[in-house]
């Protein structure tokens, strides 16, 4: 019996949604947290830091 499409369509999401329900999740940051990592990014990057507004005196 060959399969119909709206089983194919259900068949996708069950397996859509059960990779999703799997999927290792990461660890959201914190206020201070971001913060502190968009800062470490402005420094370590002199064009995301003139982007911010933070020159750096050379």
């Amino acid at each position: 019996m060959a399969m119909k499409k709206t089983d194919l369509y259900k068949n996708l999401a069950l397996k859509t949604a059960q990779g999703m329900k799997n999927a290792a999740k990461t660890p959201k940051l914190g206020a201070d947290e971001k913060a502190k990592s968009k800062k470490e990014l402005a420094n370590a990057n002199p064009l995301l830091a003139s982007l911010m507004g933070k020159t750096k005196a050379k």
